[in-house]
């Protein structure tokens, strides 16, 4: 009796083994799947990474606190990534697809998502004698990004990016028709979900919240490209052109 129990349990354990194999193939074989949301992480900055903004050091240090010079470059940092998140956010929120800031650790069992991480380091052109960051006269900062499905609590790599603020497509100027109110209208999202993470007041001094948002912009329109190749983005329909109307011949007068 004992043994036939045991047998079952057996069977019972390699028919749910190869049940778990089935779903996790139906839940990653798939990967035009479109996630409900994607999961914007912080970066992870290499040693390299310089961050210098005095402006903004000076209103940090406006209540009197004069932080030192490490606490001030990690607190710019902190704020420089913030940038990069919520600039990511907006371009893939812009091209349909459901974002936001967050981590991996903050899904549950039931969510579907993709998961966006990256890391901060210098790029190949960097000779050693000029600063890789953010700041004046530092070289830009190249950005290693993971993309990744999470769903059931499994998680699966679905490919790497390397992106370099350079590779950011051009902002619309105020010339171009509707070109300042629609960076006006990214700015404000920005904004907002800067606000929504209760990021700090302080802001960036322009010039650094430019590189910091170019780098951000850059990625996330890698990242939606590679969306569109996954089927994520849905092509937009063809116009049809108008039917011409058909011509009949015109009745010949009755003799």
């Amino acid at each position: 009796m004992n043994a036939s129990i045991s047998r079952l349990f057996a069977v019972g354990l390699g028919v749910a083994a190869l049940g778990g194999c089935a779903n996790s193939g139906a839940m990653f074989g798939d990967t035009s799947a479109k996630p409900k949301t994607i999961v914007v992480t912080d970066f992870v900055a290499a040693p390299e990474i310089d961050a210098i903004d005095r402006g903004f050091s000076a209103r940090l240090d406006r209540d009197g606190t004069n932080y030192p010079i490490l606490e001030r470059k990690r607190r710019t940092l902190a704020r420089v990534n913030d940038e990069i998140v919520a600039s990511i956010v907006v371009t893939l929120r812009e091209a349909g697809l459901g974002a936001q800031p967050g981590s991996e650790e903050g899904l549950t069992l039931s969510d579907q998502a993709a998961v966006l991480s990256g890391r901060l380091r210098g790029g190949e052109g960097g000779n050693g004698k000029k600063p890789v960051g953010f700041g004046p006269g530092h070289l830009d900062a190249v950005a290693d990004m993971t993309v990744s499905y999470v769903s059931g609590g499994s998680r699966k790599r679905l490919t790497g990016l390397t992106v370099a603020a350079k590779d950011a497509g051009k902002v619309p100027a105020g010339k171009v028709p509707g070109g300042k109110k629609e960076l006006v209208a990214r700015n404000a999202e920005i904004a907002t979900v800067l606000a929504a993470e209760k990021t700090a007041p302080e802001k960036l001094s322009p010039d650094v919240e430019t590189q910091a948002r170019r780098l951000g912009r850059a990625v996330g329109e890698k990242v939606v490209a590679y969306a569109k190749e996954q089927g994520w983005i849905a092509a937009p329909a063809a116009v049809e052109a108008p039917e011409e109307p058909v011509k009949l011949p015109q009745a010949k007068p009755a003799t």
